[in-house]
């Protein structure tokens, strides 16, 4: 690397000043040299290959006036890295408290978007990856209306992969607010560097023909998931530990795959081999197909093998034989296990995004809403109408030292018709008191202190179609 002579002198000159300047100072004054270098046309940044060296004769030749920066400051630059060589030195000349660093340059950091139809467990998944209960998950489908980010940083690996959980996929959205579902689930996709599509043993397919095109056509990494794999014993009849409530179970889930068979032409598979080998032909390029249950937490053998996959090991392999015997289309042709070394380029080289005990971006107004809404999933069942909407219109904080701190929660539940409203209310306020005990519970747990809650409903006619209302309630940009 060569520097014109007159910011040689520059940097030079600049050094009595930056040993008694503040560090503020000094990093002013260091960013100027560096970005006086960067622009200058007369500075050179030559690589030892034909070019560089044809280009340093001709200089010679024409006597260009040029110096090397004392090596007080810098060393002899790296032929294949002059940058970095001129940033790690930097680095190590000026090393002083309060001093900014430069990230790691081996350190991988990426976007991964969790997306497939309706109740795949894309929101489990996530729960069961970063071993923390940051999604609503329930047995309802749509229970996930917004792209939430959580983010799963290990510095001793080195990374830090940004999760994305979006909606089930709609192939024909029926009102304004399924349609801003939609786009939150195609800025996922088009901001990711790897896509997680998430099935289960019945292949169900994403229903948007054109966002699954896109997907088999693009150039980003994919990871294919073959969720609820503990339905195989309950669908096939070999199970000979089921009790009348897995039998009930088995015929809802047959009954509900005919249904859907029904309204969507597929390729119904009813084992996991099937299932590997259906989405080996849909995506060929796949990175892996991997079989789960995710509803089994962090510890699924399934759930293991993809967090290591993702994060680059240790040891990909065995997380992989923890598995069982490979099922043919699993990996890519020719392929027996993904290696780490393979891993470890799943997710690009980039400085980390957040902290490092960062677990999401969204706030804890947004969670407690969430939560309020996964509770009337769960107590109202199937009678719950699909246009329930939960607004926060208060949450206050605990002041420091207060000596009963209670979070204070006012929150309204909208729905679009006064018939809906009794249902949410039931007789006598009954229902309505028992979803507020049972939120009061999970709220607690998750904000770790006493809350109170108070919970209105009210009706908020065709909201779902209100694009006011809807980016009131950041469903719309």
């Amino acid at each position: 690397m060569t520097i014109t002579y007159k910011y040689s002198v520059l940097i030079h000159s600049c050094n009595p000043k930056l040993k008694s300047a503040t560090p503020c100072k000094r990093d002013i004054l260091i960013l100027f040299v560096l970005f006086a270098i960067c622009i200058s046309p007369s500075s050179s940044f030559q690589l030892n290959d034909k070019l560089g060296n044809s280009r340093t004769r001709r200089q010679g030749h024409r006597k260009t006036r040029t110096a090397r920066v004392s090596s007080s400051l810098l060393s002899t630059a790296d032929s294949k890295s002059p940058s970095s060589d001129l940033y790690s030195n930097l680095q190590d000349k000026f090393n002083y408290n309060g001093r900014i660093t430069a990230p790691d340059p081996n350190f991988r950091c990426g976007f991964v978007s969790l997306i497939g139809a309706p109740n795949m467990g894309k929101s489990t998944l996530l729960n069961a990856l970063l071993e923390e209960t940051l999604c609503t998950a329930t047995h309802r489908p749509q229970t996930t209306r917004h792209a939430i980010l959580g983010v799963l940083t290990s510095l001793e690996q080195k990374v830090q992969i940004c999760f994305k959980d979006t909606p089930g996929v709609i192939g024909d959205p029926a009102y304004r607010l399924q349609e801003g579902m939609m786009e939150a689930v195609q800025g996922a996709f088009r901001d990711s560097d790897v896509i997680l599509v998430i099935t289960d043993m019945f292949s169900t397919p994403i229903e948007d023909d054109t966002l699954f095109e896109k997907l088999q056509k693009t150039n980003k990494k994919k990871i294919v998931v073959i969720n609820k794999i503990d339905l195989a014993d309950k669908v096939s009849g070999d199970s000979n530990t089921n009790t009348d409530a897995d039998v009930r179970d088995e015929t809802s889930i047959v009954k509900d795959v005919e249904q859907d068979n029904d309204v969507f032409s597929y390729e119904k598979t009813l084992t996991v081999q099937d299932a590997v080998s259906r989405w080996r032909e849909l995506i060929p390029d796949a990175i892996a197909i991997i079989p789960m249950t995710a509803s089994n937490g962090p510890q699924d053998v399934g759930v293991v093998a993809l967090r290591k996959l993702l994060m680059g090991g240790p040891d990909v392999p065995a997380a992989f034989r923890d598995l069982g015997r490979p099922l043919e289309g699993m990996f890519l042709p020719g392929v027996k296990f993904v290696e780490d070394e393979v891993a470890h380029g799943i997710i690009p080289k980039s400085p980390p995004l957040y902290d490092s005990d960062t677990l999401t971006d969204r706030t804890e107004r947004f969670f407690a809403s969430e939560i309020i809404r996964g509770t009337l999933f769960t107590k109202l069942g199937k009678e719950l109408p699909y246009c329930c909407e939960v607004q926060i219109d208060e949450f206050r904080e605990p002041k420091p030292g207060d000596k009963n701190p209670v979070t204070r929660i006012t929150a309204t539940v909208c729905v679009e018709r006064d018939s809906q409203k009794g249902i949410v209310v039931g007789k006598g306020g009954v229902k309505i008191k028992e979803i507020g005990m049972e939120a009061r519970e999970k709220l607690e747990e998750f904000l770790q202190t006493k809350v109170f809650l108070n919970l209105e409903v009210k009706v908020e006619k065709n909201w779902r179609r209100d694009e006011k209302k809807l980016k009131a309630l950041g469903y719309l940009k």
